[in-house]
């Protein structure tokens, strides 16, 4: 069995799905509540090889733009008193994407602590991953900064290069 795609929406999820048929695309839901529910009946009921994260991201200030996509290779839970927070880390590479570190939050806007985006996912399928021995990666394309306003939201830029990045890896 080939890896998962995984995706928060159906929406993010479209644009591949639509030129390439062919590949294992799911739906896990968006945050960590839905996406650990998704992961734990998928683990119970099946063996896959590996799992990889894809979707949209916001990016702290730096020298991300909207439409990069990048490797998420560290992942962490926002909010978390320090004394318990854990890091999660990607088993798989991704070669010719920027590596970047990422914040799984439940509220946008969390203080980045070190991380270039945030999701509402990633920590949880790196966490669950690690716990059953599966293989995981992460891919996201910056749709917006941490602080815009959903209107400044440029999605359809980052789903059409998330969709060409995807296209050519698998």
């Amino acid at each position: 069995m080939a890896a998962v795609l995984l995706f928060p929406t159906e929406t993010e999820a479209r644009p591949l799905r639509a030129c390439r048929p062919d590949l294992d695309i799911r739906i896990c839901g968006v945050g960590a509540a839905q996406t650990a529910r998704f992961m734990q009946r998928m683990l119970a009921e099946e063996r896959p090889e590996a799992v990889v994260l894809c979707g949209i991201a916001g990016a702290y200030e730096g020298s991300l733009r909207t439409g990069d996509t990048v490797a998420v290779v560290r992942e962490r839970m926002a909010g978390v008193p320090t004394v318990f927070a854990e890091e999660y880390a990607a088993t798989m590479r991704f070669d010719g994407l920027t590596e970047v570190a990422a914040n799984t939050v439940a509220n946008v806007g969390a203080p980045a602590d070190g991380a270039q985006i945030e999701n509402m996912e990633g920590a949880v399928v790196f966490a669950v991953c690690e716990s059953a021995g599966v293989r995981c990666g992460e891919i996201r394309a910056v749709s917006n900064r941490v602080d815009d306003a959903r209107e400044k939201w440029d999605i359809p830029a980052a789903l059409e290069n998330l969709t060409r990045v995807l296209t050519e890896m698998f």
